[in-house]
């Protein structure tokens, strides 16, 4: 059986999961960080806004949305400026994975 998705289709399907993975989260400042703005959820840092121009996201979080849709770095980073843009107005961010300590 031959299932065709149409471009439109692909992209709802990427920003819902965007959505699963980044919602609900909430945000916290740090004392020893105050120019970042951190993401948490279930406990665990999953993004930062530095300074208002960077979007670091978890590095575990940013592959399985390449794995998952079988995307490159450029098109994770494209798909994740726009969802920020469409649904929190952050535009013009740069978005970059990052690692974050787990331990």
């Amino acid at each position: 059986m031959k299932i065709i998705i149409t471009e439109q289709q692909y992209s709802k399907a990427i920003d819902k999961y965007l959505t699963y993975l980044f919602e609900p989260h909430e945000e916290k400042i740090s004392k020893k960080d105050p120019d970042s703005i951190f993401w948490m959820k279930d406990g665990n840092v999953i993004a930062e806004i530095e300074n208002s121009n960077f979007f670091w996201v978890d590095e575990d979080i940013w592959d399985n949305i390449s794995i998952m849709f079988s995307l490159d770095k450029n098109d994770v980073k494209r798909f994740i400026k726009q969802w920020l843009e469409e649904h929190y107005g952050l535009g013009g961010l740069v978005t970059m994975p990052i690692f974050i300590y787990k331990g």
